[in-house]
């Protein structure tokens, strides 16, 4: 996988800016400081923001111990073509920690996605 560098940083926020309507919250100092933390996947025009939980976690009724990574974002520079699936099962199958997503209630599209993987 690869790791985005600050190089690719025009490319990914044109990526997050044609989708604003499903990320109205990215801003671009957000975006850099992620990228300069080496939280942001950016392989085949699929872009990951990740992390890791520095802390015991709790999310409504679950906990996550430290150490758990988490998938705040994903998105495909062009919808449809399978990137963003291919990517997401080769993050999963390299990662060694437990791996969650969230994705907001309102998000029917993700939802269905995300579902059709598991």
């Amino acid at each position: 996988m690869k790791i985005a560098t600050i190089e690719n940083y025009d490319e990914i926020w044109s990526v997050f800016k044609k989708n604003r309507d499903i990320f109205p919250h990215i801003r671009a100092d957000y975006l850099k400081r992620e990228i300069n933390k080496s939280n942001v996947i950016f392989d085949s025009g699929v872009i990951i923001v990740k992390g890791v939980y520095q802390k015991k976690v709790h999310l409504g009724d679950q906990t996550f111990e430290k150490g758990t990574s988490i998938i705040h974002q994903i998105v495909n520079s062009e919808r449809g073509n399978g990137n963003a699936s291919k990517i997401l099962k080769k993050f999963l199958d390299e990662s060694n920690d437990k791996v969650i997503l969230t994705v907001r209630k309102s998000n029917e599209v993700a939802r269905n996605w995300y579902n059709q993987l598991v």
